[in-house]
C-alpha cells in the first residue's frame, strides 16, 4: 500500500502547558520515530498547516506561539482535541558529528523549543558528549519559558540566562546573548547550536568567531513558512538550499552568504 507523504493523522493532545503568556506546549498521544532538530507539519481541517519544530526527546511534545492564521487557531485547543500530524520531516542534528564535543547550545525566544529537544537527548546520553553549556535569551523575564526545567538542567550542566529588559525581581544577567558569550571561556573543542531569530546568527557568530570558533563549528537551525515539508513545492528556499529538506540544520558556513 502507498503512504500518501501529504495525508495528517489525528492527534490526540494529552496536555497543554502555558509556558508564558505567549507561548504554549502540546503534549500528544503519539509515539514517533524521530531525533532532535526535526519537525512536524501541524493541521487543522479547514484552515491549513504550519511547521512546528519538535520540543522533546523522545515523547512528542510542539512548543509554539501564534504567529499566523493556522497557529493562532491550534492555540486555542485543549486537552482532548484533535490535530493533524505528519512527518518528522528535516534533517536531525549530526549527532555522529557532535560526539566527542564540548556543545554550546545558544537560543533566544522560543529556539530554545528544538534545543530542549537536544537538551532531552543529552541527558539520556551524556557519555557522548564531553561538556554542554545552555545559553539563552529573552525578551524579559514574564517571556521565559521552561522556567522550571531551566532549573533542573542546572544540577546538570551550565545554564547561563539573560533577558534584554529586567523588571525589579529580577537578578540575573541583562543583555543580549552575545554579552554572555563574551565573558565566556571557551572549552578545548566546542561546536555551537544555534537557534532564535535569523538577525541573532549573524552577531552570534561573529562573537564566536572572536572567541576561535569557526562558521564550520556553528550549526544554525532555519524556521520558515514551509508548505509540503518535503523538497517538492520550493516555497522554503533560502538560496540554492532547501530548508525543509536540505535544513533546517545547517553550518553556517554552508549559508551565511545566502538570501
Amino acid at each position: 500500500m502507498t503512504i500518501n507523504q501529504y495525508e495528517p493523522e489525528m492527534v490526540k493532545i494529552k496536555k497543554v502547558v502555558d509556558e508564558n503568556p505567549e507561548i504554549k506546549t502540546f503534549v500528544l498521544e503519539k509515539k514517533m520515530h524521530f531525533l532532535p532538530g526535526q519537525f512536524v507539519q501541524v493541521s487543522l481541517p479547514g484552515f491549513g498547516e504550519a511547521p512546528i519544530s519538535i520540543s522533546s526527546y523522545p515523547d512528542l511534545e510542539l512548543t509554539f506561539r501564534p504567529v499566523g492564521s493556522v497557529t493562532d487557531d491550534l492555540y486555542k485547543m485543549r486537552p482532548r482535541n484533535k490535530i493533524g500530524i505528519r512527518g518528522p520531516y528535516g534533517n536531525p542534528y549530526p549527532f555522529d558529528y557532535l560526539k566527542g564535543k564540548d556543545i554550546l547550545l545558544i537560543s533566544g525566544g522560543c529556539g530554545l523549543a528544538p534545543i530542549r529537544s537536544f537538551i532531552d537527548y543529552y541527558l539520556l546520553n551524556k557519555k557522548h558528549f564531553s561538556s554542554l553549556v545552555l545559553f539563552y535569551g529573552a525578551r524579559n523575564p514574564k517571556s521565559i519559558i521552561y522556567k522550571n526545567e531551566l532549573e533542573k538542567w542546572k544540577k546538570h550542566f551550565s545554564v547561563h540566562v539573560t533577558v534584554d529588559e529586567a523588571d525589579k525581581n529580577w537578578k540575573g544577567n541583562v543583555g543580549v546573548v552575545t554579552k554572555l558569550l563574551g565573558n565566556f571561556k571557551m572549552p578545548k573543542n566546542p561546536v555551537a547550536i544555534v537557534c532564535g531569530p535569523p538577525i541573532m546568527f549573524k552577531f552570534v557568530s561573529q562573537m564566536l568567531n572572536v572567541k576561535g570558533v569557526s562558521d564550520d563549528k556553528i550549526i544554525v537551525s532555519f524556521e520558515r513558512n514551509m508548505r509540503c515539508g518535503i523538497g517538492k513545492c520550493f516555497h522554503c528556499n533560502i538560496g540554492s538550499k532547501l530548508v525543509c529538506k536540505d535544513g533546517p540544520n545547517f553550518k553556517w558556513s554552508e549559508v551565511k552568504g545566502l538570501e
